[in-house]
């Protein structure tokens, strides 16, 4: 019989370790640089290839080199470590030059451990229910790797499958520690900023981001990724109103559009809710048809929200700021709730004071678009009021240009290219067009960033907007009215504001060109889009429960412990704990109830108690050769009966079935045990069994 060296990895153990490496890594691939995924690549490689025989370990100077290249790449690629996306990178970089130097089974228990660290750390990219079912199954697959060490030749000479027996009994221990991890779960607190990690994420990812150029939001129509999702306290509004306001843009460089520095307002900038009404907040009025809504936003690492204009904040820590945009108190890091409430019929800042509309909301850059401004002159001469000049430049806009995903590029005079030579454009180059063209006519506006419409879930009655529905519009003051918002990409695809942007530019190449296996590309197909609904629905619901798991705990602790306080709590996890874990007991008692020792190993455990009883007990995973040896040595007049019943027992119990043996042979040597006494006579023959 072979038997494995305790230095040597084993096979089972080193196989499922290489694929828990591929499987918790490949979900971090979208966070970390390419450079790392290609080293991860190069590591299991490598240590496949030495597995073979056909290379060695790497040296010390090349895992000093690599540990360079590494420090190097990530400080090249990040600057400083200090985020997210670089601890993380740096974690897995590790992760991979730990399996190259894995020579022994005390590093392959390293590597398990920093398997669990690198398949936990998605959470702190998502908390959805379809992410954290896969760090279910990458745990599984560390647990197999874990288990595949502590596999003995005994466990799996009679084994075919010894691979698949290592990930039935991952399996097994993790189901055998669903119960106890449900009482911990139950009464342990969420620490909210474990998952709270500043993100160093581009808007390409995040959604909106605090400045807007050509081309930002065509990169947004890519992605199908969710941005937030709305529940409305009574009917949802039409669609036409569903602008999702984010950001004011008043300051534009001839190129981008970005939030202007306040200026000339009095008196604070943001009223948080709960505190007393400022006087620019009473500017709006309250209207009798207010709809409440709740708002589950996804980590954007911004600061800013998403609302309906008007609206009033209803909940803790988000304010209104004087641009009428809500604002949270800290950046967004998790998935975050809010309320607030929908006033439709309320305009905003009729007496917004003439300078600051003068010097915020008309400045322009000098020579940039000349050809632009010299028409607004020509049409301003022409039509001497503002709605009729709107309502012009809207006509041109419906009559000959053309909403696309695959706009052409511009140039340094943007506005001009596209209003009299491309014509072509999203949503971005129409809002940024038209408010140049206002404002070079001397009219107030600006540009605001945010999402139009959504998909309504008629089953569950909620709204899902994502990054698709990315969208800019305009502003424009007006005597008597206020702010008043303008869409002229509304003008040019009405369809995008009536059925969203998925019905109208499902057909073109670059629509979620990011997303290519996604089921919004089977919208068509009843039974795919059933199914997407449902499983979105799902991460919905999961979601909501884990944003308000404080209270859903606190209230089903009450209803069990009838108050909560450290005494009960303690009792509860030590009463709550037992009989979490009684079924894994019984189950191992009926096991070994039904799994009777052989008489073979009766006799040897009651040759070990002998042994005990006379002051040698033997050490637990020792093996009946070195307790031999070392019984041999604590008593020298007994060597040759210890040795003797050792290798017999060596012989018997791994030769073959045990059931084989002969009764007498057994019988006499019980006789002989019972004469046994270590350290006092030799009464056991010397005859070889």
């Amino acid at each position: 019989m072979t038997i494995q060296p305790a230095w040597q990895i084993p096979r089972s153990g080193l196989l499922w370790l290489l694929i828990a490496f591929v499987g918790v890594v490949i979900p971090h691939v979208g966070h970390l640089p390419p450079w790392i995924t290609a080293g991860a690549i190069v590591a299991i490689g490598w240590r496949i290839q030495v597995y073979r025989g056909c290379w060695g370990f790497p040296g010390i100077w090349i895992k000093v080199a690599l540990l360079a290249l590494c420090i190097g790449g990530l400080l090249l690629s990040y600057g400083l470590l200090v985020g997210l996306e670089p601890m993380v990178a740096l974690l897995v970089s590790g992760y991979s030059l730990k399996l190259l130097e894995m020579h022994r089974p005390r590093d392959a228990l390293v590597l398990v451990y920093l398997g669990y660290f690198v398949a936990i750390t998605l959470c702190l990219f998502d908390q959805s229910i379809a992410v954290t079912s896969y760090i279910l199954v990458g745990l599984l697959l560390v647990t197999a790797g874990l288990a595949g060490l502590h596999q003995t030749a005994e466990t799996t000479k009679h084994s075919a499958f010894v691979e698949l027996g290592s990930l039935k009994t991952a399996a097994a221990i993790l189901l055998q520690a669903i119960p106890l991890m449900l009482v911990l779960f139950l009464v342990m607190p969420r620490f909210a900023p474990l998952w709270s990690v500043p993100s160093q994420r581009d808007s390409a990812t995040t959604g909106v981001s605090d400045s807007m150029s050509p081309g930002d939001f065509t990169r947004l129509g890519r992605s199908a990724a969710t941005a937030f999702r709305v529940t409305f306290a009574g009917p949802m509004p039409p669609k036409r109103q569903l602008y999702w306001r984010g950001l004011v843009l008043s300051d534009f460089d001839g190129r981008a559009w970005r939030q202007a520095v306040p200026w000339g307002y009095a008196g604070n900038l943001v009223q948080w809710y709960g505190q007393p009404d400022g006087s620019w907040r009473g500017d709006i009025p309250r209207s009798a048809a207010s709809l409440d809504y709740s708002v589950i936003l996804e980590p954007t690492q911004n600061q800013w929200l998403y609302a309906l204009t008007p609206s009033q904040p209803l909940t803790e820590g988000v304010g209104l700021a004087r641009d009428h945009s809500l604002v949270n108190r800290v950046p967004v890091t998790g998935k975050r709730e809010y309320r607030a409430r929908f006033m439709p019929d309320s305009p905003r800042d009729l007496d917004a004071l003439p300078s600051i509309r003068h010097f915020v909301e008309t400045r322009l850059p000098p020579e940039f678009n000349p050809e632009t401004r010299r028409l607004a002159a020509e049409w301003r001469a022409e039509e001497p009021d503002n709605e009729a000049l709107m309502r012009r430049l809207m006509a041109l806009f419906r009559r000959e240009f053309t909403y696309t995903l695959e706009p052409p590029a511009l140039g340094r005079h943007s506005v001009d290219e596209f209003l009299w030579q491309s014509k072509r454009g999203f949503c971005e180059h129409f809002a940024s067009s038209f408010v140049f063209f206002m404002r070079a006519a001397g009219i107030p506006a600006r540009v605001v960033v945010g999402y139009q419409g959504g998909e309504y879930n008629p089953e569950q009655d909620y709204l899902t907007v994502r990054q698709y529905d990315a969208h800019a519009w305009a502003e424009v003051w007006l005597e008597g009215q206020g702010w008043v918002e303008f869409d002229p990409t509304a003008a040019v695809a009405p369809e995008r504001i009536e059925f969203g942007m998925a019905e109208t530019l499902a057909g073109e190449e670059e629509f979620l060109a990011d997303n290519p296996f996604s089921l919004h590309r089977f919208r068509d197909i009843p039974w795919l889009n059933r199914l997407r609904l449902q499983l979105d629905y799902l991460d919905y619901l999961w979601t909501r429960w884990v944003l308000r798991y404080d209270g859903v705990q606190e209230g089903l602790l009450s209803r069990m412990l009838g108050a909560v306080d450290p005494v009960r709590i303690g009792l509860f996890i030590l009463i709550a704990g037992f009989l979490a874990l009684l079924p894994v007991l019984l189950l191992l008692w009926w096991r070994r109830a039904g799994n009777p020792r052989s008489p073979l190993e009766q006799l040897y455990l009651e040759f070990c108690r002998k042994l005990e009883k006379a002051g040698l007990g033997r050490n637990t995973g020792e093996g009946p050769r070195d307790f031999a040896a070392r019984a041999s040595a604590r008593f020298p007049a007994d060597r040759e009966q210890i040795e003797n019943f050792s290798r017999f027992f060596e012989r018997v119990r791994y030769a073959g079935s045990v059931d084989n043996l002969e009764e007498d042979r057994l019988r006499q040597q019980r006789r002989r045990l019972k004469r046994f006494r270590p350290g006092a006579v030799r009464l056991l023959t010397s005859k070889s069994a």
